[in-house]
C-alpha cells in the first residue's frame, strides 16, 4: 500500500502542513452503499436499492468491487457489522467512508467480534485526496484490539500524503491487559517503521473515545531510531473520558504527545475522568537520539481530571530525557485535588521550552518540581491559578520569564525556591502580579465540553469559570502576540484596553473573533 505527502498551510495561527481539503475528484470516482442486513456482495453497490453487505477493505466481503481515490462509500446508519480479521476495516486511501449520512438510525456501527491483531479501523491514505473516517460507531466490544490506528500495529510504507480525518466517530470498549503483554489504545498515531513508517497530516476532530484500557488518543511514534516521526497533528473537538482501565496499569492518560513528534495542535477538547494526566506530554520511552516533542500547543482545552498524575503534565522516564518544545495557553484547567493542574515532576530531564499563558487553574495548583531539566524558555505569563487550600503555585525558581499573574487562596499564594510569598508581598516576587478574589462568574456551574461554532463563536458551554465584568483581572494582562492572543471563548486578546488574566477574554461591543482555518490549498 503507498502513502503520500502534504504541503504547508496555516490553522489559526499555528503553521501546519496540510494539503488540499478539496483536491479535484476523480473521474472515476463513484458512490457506493453498504446494508448488513439487506445488501450483498454480489450487487454493484451503486444505489440504495442494490448495497453492498460489506465493503473492500472487511474481511467478510467477497464481491468483486474495488474502491478507489475519489469515491465515497455510506453505511446503513441503523447497521451493525460484526468485524474479524488483522483489522476490522482497511480504509483505502482518498475514500471517504460515512456512517451516519443514510438511513434512519444515528450511526453505523463496526463491532470487533474478536481479538484483532490491529484496530477496527486501520487507515492507509493518498497522496492528493484527503482518507475520511465520519459518522460511526467504532466498538471494541471489550476485545483486544485497538480502536482507530495509523501505521501503529503494521506499517505498509509512510502515511505522508493527504489529510487523514477522523470526524465525529464514538470509540469505545477497548480492552487489553499489559500482564499479558497486551497495548491497546482508543485512536492511536504511530510508526514504528522511521522513514518507511512515517505519519503525518492527521486531524481526529469532534469524536468521543471513552472506556479505554490505556491511552485514549495518544500520538506516539516509537523510538527504534531517530526517524520515527510523526508530524502536522490537530486533535480538535473530543471528548475523553474513562481511560487506565486496564488493572495492570497505574496509568491511561487522555491526550498524549510522546516522543518524536514534530507540529500538532491539541485544542478545545474536553477530558475527564482519566486514570493518567488528562494531557500528557512526553519524551521516547527507551531510546533517546536528541529529539523531543516539538512544536506542540496545547490550548483551550477543558481538563476535569483528578488523579496523581496531574491535569497537563511533562513527563520523561528512567530511560532519559529528551527536549520539549510546548506552549499551554487558554486551558481551563479544574479540580484536581490528588496533584496538580500543571506538573512538571522530578522526573523531568533534558532541555525543555515552554510558554505556559492565559490558562485558568481552578483548585489545581501549578507544581514545578526540583529535577534536572533545563528551561532555556519558560515563560510564565496572564495565568490565573485559585487555590481554596494550599499553594497556588510552586516553581523552585525554574521561569526565565514571568509576568501578570494572578493568585487567590489563603495564606502562601506562591513559594519559589525557600521563599514564601503571600498577598501582603506578594509584588517582591512579581510585580504585575494581582491578589485577591478573581469574581468567577460562578463556580458551580463548571464546564463540561463545549458550545458554538469553530472559529466564530466557540466557548465552553457554561461560563462559571469566566470573569465578572468588576474583575480586578479585566485589562490587568500582558499583550501577547500571535498565536497566543486567542482565548477559551473564541475572542481575540485584547478585547478592551488590555489582554484579561484568565483564559477567558471579557466581550465588548468591539470584539473581534478569531477566524476558522481557511486557504487550504495543494503547493
Amino acid at each position: 500500500m503507498k502513502f503520500g505527502t502534504l504541503r504547508s498551510t496555516r490553522l489559526g495561527w499555528i503553521t501546519i502542513a496540510f494539503v488540499s481539503l478539496a483536491a479535484p475528484a476523480l473521474a472515476q470516482a463513484a458512490t457506493y452503499y453498504v446494508d448488513q442486513a439487506s445488501g450483498s456482495d454480489a450487487n454493484a453497490g451503486t444505489s440504495q436499492t442494490s448495497p453492498w453487505a460489506n465493503a473492500p477493505g472487511m474481511s467478510a466481503y467477497r464481491g468483486k468491487g474495488k474502491l478507489v481515490a475519489g469515491d465515497t462509500v455510506f453505511f446503513r446508519n441503523s447497521g451493525t457489522w460484526l468485524v474479524t480479521g488483522t483489522q476490522g476495516i482497511y480504509l483505502v486511501g482518498g475514500v471517504k467512508y460515512v456512517g451516519n449520512g443514510w438511513g434512519t438510525g444515528s450511526r453505523a456501527r463496526l463491532k470487533a467480534a474478536g481479538d484483532l491483531a490491529s484496530a477496527v479501523v486501520r487507515f492507509s491514505d493518498h497522496a492528493t485526496i484527503p482518507t475520511v473516517f465520519q459518522g460511526f460507531d467504532v466498538d471494541a466490544n471489550g476485545k483486544v484490539a485497538n480502536g482507530v490506528e495509523m501505521n501503529h500495529s503494521f506499517y505498509a510504507g509512510p502515511l505522508t500524503g493527504a489529510v487523514k480525518r477522523v470526524d465525529n466517530v464514538v470509540v469505545h470498549n477497548v480492552w487489553s491487559r499489559a500482564s499479558m503483554g497486551q497495548y491497546k489504545y482508543g485512536v492511536i498515531v504511530s510508526n514504528h517503521g522511521g522513514t518507511a513508517g512515517e505519519v503525518a497530516n492527521v486531524e481526529i476532530l469532534n469524536s468521543t473515545i471513552r472506556d479505554i484500557s490505556r491511552d485514549g488518543l495518544p500520538i506516539y511514534p516509537g523510538d527504534s531510531n531517530a526517524n520515527c516521526i510523526v508530524r502536522n497533528v490537530v486533535v480538535r473537538g473530543n471528548t475523553v473520558y474513562n481511560t487506565g482501565q486496564d488493572p495492570d496499569y497505574a496509568a491511561g492518560s487522555g491526550i498524549v504527545v510522546k516522543g518524536r513528534v514534530i507540529g500538532a495542535v491539541i485544542e478545545n477538547n474536553y477530558v475527564y475522568k482519566t486514570k493518567g494526566a488528562g494531557i500528557f506530554i512526553n519524551g521516547n520511552e527507551s531510546n533517546h537520539f536528541g529529539y523531543g516533542p516539538s512544536n506542540i500547543h496545547v490550548r483551550y482545552n477543558i481538563v476535569n481530571v483528578n488523579t496523581v498524575n496531574g491535569s497537563i503534565r511533562l513527563y520523561d522516564g528512567s530511560s532519559g530525557g529528551d527536549p520539549k518544545d510546548v506552549s499551554i495557553y487558554g486551558n481551563l484547567v479544574y479540580n484536581n485535588t490528588l496533584n496538580g493542574g500543571l506538573v512538571l515532576g522530578s522526573d523531568l530531564k533534558a532541555a525543555n521550552t515552554l510558554r505556559v499563558y492565559n490558562n485558568t487553574f481552578y483548585n489545581a495548583p501549578v507544581a514545578i518540581e526540583k529535577s534536572s531539566a533545563t528551561f532555556p524558555v519558560f515563560e510564565f505569563r496572564n495565568n490565573l491559578v485559585h487555590q481554596t487550600s494550599g499553594v497556588p503555585l510552586t516553581e523552585n525558581g525554574k521561569f526565565t520569564a514571568h509576568s501578570n499573574n494572578a493568585f487567590s487562596g489563603s495564606g502562601t499564594l506562591v513559594r519559589s525556591s525557600a521563599a514564601s510569598y503571600s498577598a501582603s508581598n506578594l509584588a517582591s516576587y512579581e510585580s504585575s502580579a494581582v491578589a485577591g478574589d478573581p469574581k468567577f462568574v460562578n463556580p458551580s456551574a463548571l464546564p463540561t465540553g463545549f458550545s458554538g461554532t469553530y472559529g466564530k463563536n466557540l466557548a465552553p458551554n457554561a461560563a462559571g469559570l469566566a470573569l465578572q465584568s468588576t474583575s480586578a483581572l479585566i485589562d490587568r494582562g500582558v499583550r501577547l502576540a500571535s498565536p497566543y492572543n486567542g482565548s477559551v471563548n473564541t475572542l481575540l486578546r485584547p478585547a478592551g484596553k488590555a489582554a484579561d488574566i484568565s483564559a477567558y477574554e471579557l466581550p465588548t461591543t468591539t470584539q473581534v473573533q478569531l477566524s476558522a482555518p481557511s486557504g487550504l490549498r495543494v503547493q
